[in-house]
């Protein structure tokens, strides 16, 4: 008498019908399609981080302008109804280049009772003299201070920042403050620096 062997029935592998789904050329284009959407992510975040970075000034105590002082004021009525007018060159090759050595500075954790101040440098990279022709700050707290508001070719100015805290009750709070500035390089007429602090408590 035969021994009876009952027919065993191959099951397909749903491991490998599912990775065979990506195998066909219309999932082949989402595939790489959301790849790019991961790398893409992935940049944007590594700017977030970093922000933005700046080429560094090389420059020498003999290059710093020491001229008409300038000082940016807080006036920020101003800013949208007294904007310079551009200035036109015949000659693109002879048009003035600012250059900023940073354009956002984070102090981190301060005292509300600290004045902080950071010095910025503001590079003339052209072949004509560079001219500052306006510059607001965007708050009370903040001033700053240029050594010059005319930078020859080849030279640099310094922009001297100060932000006191106490001017307001920013305590416990992260505060951004600005400075815009407004020059007759036709290419780049208007350019922002920022800086960062967070304010610690009274006694901390």
């Amino acid at each position: 008498m035969k021994e009876y062997t009952p027919a065993i029935s191959k099951q397909p592998n749903r491991l490998r019908s599912f990775l065979s789904l990506f195998s066909k050329p219309g999932w082949k284009k989402v595939s790489l399609g959301l790849a790019g959407v991961l790398i893409i992510g992935y940049i944007l975040y590594m700017l977030s981080a970093f922000g933005t970075r700046t080429p560094k000034i090389s420059y020498s105590p003999s290059d710093v302008v020491y001229g008409e002082k300038f000082v940016a004021i807080h006036l920020m009525s101003n800013i949208a109804t007294g904007k310079p007018a551009s200035q036109s060159f015949s000659d693109s090759a002879l048009e003035p280049t600012i250059q900023l050595s940073e354009n956002f500075y984070d102090f981190g954790s301060v005292s509300s009772t600290e004045v902080l101040t950071r010095t910025f440098i503001i590079s003339n990279t052209g072949k004509s003299p560079l001219i500052i022709q306006e510059s607001y700050t965007t708050c009370g707290c903040t001033t700053a201070e240029f050594t010059a508001k005319e930078i020859p070719p080849g030279k640099v100015a310094l922009m001297i920042l100060r932000f006191d805290p106490a001017f307001h009750k920013m305590s416990g709070s992260t505060v951004r403050r600005g400075v815009i500035i407004y020059t007759n390089d036709p290419e780049h007429p208007t350019q922002e620096i920022w800086i960062q602090a967070s304010i610690r408590g009274n006694g901390n």
